[in-house]
């Protein structure tokens, strides 16, 4: 195990063990979305921190990816965030990359409809390239069991023409198509533990895959009081093209670590 990768578990049990007041809303997942919304009015921040380590390149070091989110129910159908996503990138400081703002749109009132639908978009601006993120989410509650699936199209536009491609062309913009899910088990009315997967298929300039990748890890959720903590750990088990032990570790990392903590205002 890396030294990054220990110093992300032990910044998440420090949170978890100073975790003491939680949440209406769960996050039972921490990659995959829920259409379920807070009622309107209220308010939450969270924290979030990604750790990414284990590429194939030896000077790629571990990547921190900190995130602060502030939440806000306007509509009982009508979800919004406000985020700030920063980086700490191997001999570097921690700087701020951008700002995102997130909608979710939940298409039905709860029960109505099959899957509990919702759409999703973010949009972030980081000065060299402009992303749009949209979703398709759906849950599904079943006694002390939730699951969750998240269909999902990434689109990124270049500002400029500094990245390059393997090939020598330039990257002028990336689409990634996703889907990402889970199944939770309620332990009790504080604890939940459960499965997430990720697959994603990336196309530079919107052309044919250049790089896939498969995931799959355990998370947990702790909720108490007016606070939450979500933990997930996602390896690698899958990876095109293969480049080690049937793994992609150059264009993704070997295993991805996040860690998400909100308070209710």
């Amino acid at each position: 195990m890396s030294r990054g990768l220990r110093r992300a578990l032990l910044t998440a049990a420090v949170l978890m063990l100073t975790c003491s007041t939680a949440h209406a809303d769960r996050r039972y997942f921490l990659y995959t979305y829920s259409p379920f919304l807070d009622p309107p009015g209220e308010m939450e921040i969270e924290t979030w921190l990604t750790v990414k380590s284990g590429k194939q390149d030896p000077g790629a070091g571990t990547l921190w990816e900190p995130r602060a989110e502030f939440e806000y129910a306007i509509h009982g159908r009508l979800g919004s965030a406000a985020y700030l996503n920063f980086d700490k990138q191997p001999g570097r400081n921690l700087r701020l990359v951008s700002p995102s703002i997130e909608l979710i749109y939940r298409l039905a009132d709860r029960g109505t409809m099959m899957g509990d639908p919702a759409l999703y978009l973010e949009t972030t601006e980081s000065g060299d390239e402009l992303e749009l993120e949209s979703k398709l989410l759906f849950a599904h509650r079943r006694n002390r069991w939730i699951s969750g699936l998240n269909l999902i199209g990434d689109f990124e536009f270049r500002h400029n023409n500094e990245e390059l491609l393997p090939s020598g062309g330039v990257l002028h913009n990336l689409f990634a198509g996703e889907v990402s899910g889970g199944v939770a088990f309620e332990l009790n009315r504080s604890v939940s533990l459960g499965l997430e997967s990720r697959y994603r298929s990336e196309h530079p300039n919107f052309r044919r895959q250049a790089a896939a990748l498969g995931s799959l890890g355990p998370n947990v959720n702790v909720t108490m009081g007016g606070a939450q903590f979500g933990l997930a750990v996602l390896p690698q088990v899958w990876g095109s093209p293969k480049t080690s032990g049937g793994r992609n570790l150059d264009a993704f990392e070997r295993v991805q670590v996040r860690a998400i903590f909100g308070i209710e205002l």
